[in-house]
């Protein structure tokens, strides 16, 4: 009789609620991190600000930053320490590379093979160092939960020892030392020890 007027608006309305619902349900859990993201965002805040962002390289100093977990904070420390030389070691190398081309820029009576060889070998002398001249700036522990812990540490190397190394591992051919130093490459090197203070 009547009924069907009265129970088909009801029944619209009620399936419209329900869809209502389920699409409000649905958005929410999009925006919802999953399990794994939020373990992730967990292990990220529990980071030092300085690992997070670390300093850049300036007038004074050269920095790397480098993270370990093992079972003892001692080891894993000292295990941060070595990873983060060897880190600053290879930006050394990369700042002897940008020598490298400079000075080959200016060579132009067929010896770019020997000085290549040259800079290469002076490469990886810088790399091969420890740095013992490099200091830790910062450190942090954080246990972990599986009962182990991360050291976070910010090691930096003196700029003035940046170049003492640069330039002790390229002494160590003369031919290329004396060239080099007669170079505009070796000029910028050394007005950037007079603009940082070092005397030569």
């Amino acid at each position: 009789m009547n009924k069907g007027k009265f129970t088909t608006p009801n029944t619209l309305l009620v399936a419209l609620a329900l869809l209502v619902t389920v699409s409000a349900i649905g958005c929410g859990s999009s925006n919802k991190m999953t399990k794994a993201e939020a373990a992730a965002q967990r292990e990220i805040d529990k980071m030092p600000g300085w690992y997070l962002n670390p300093p850049e390289d300036n007038d004074e100093y050269l920095y790397e930053i480098a993270e370990v977990t093992m079972s003892r904070r001692s080891s894993a420390r000292q295990s941060a320490i070595i990873q983060g030389r060897t880190a600053l070691s290879a930006k050394l190398g990369v700042k002897v590379e940008a020598l490298q081309k400079l000075f080959e820029e200016e060579v132009t009576n067929g010896n770019e093979s020997v000085y290549s060889a040259a800079f290469t070998a002076a490469n990886q002398n810088v790399i091969s160092q420890d740095l013992r001249a490099a200091s830790v700036a910062e450190q942090a522990f954080v246990p972990t939960a599986s009962g182990q812990y991360t050291s976070y540490v910010l090691m930096r190397l003196p700029i003035g020892d940046a170049r003492e190394i640069i330039d002790n591992a390229l002494s160590q051919d003369e031919e290329l030392y004396i060239r080099f130093k007669e170079s505009k490459a070796f000029e910028e090197l050394m007005e950037n020890l007079e603009r940082l203070g070092y005397d030569q």
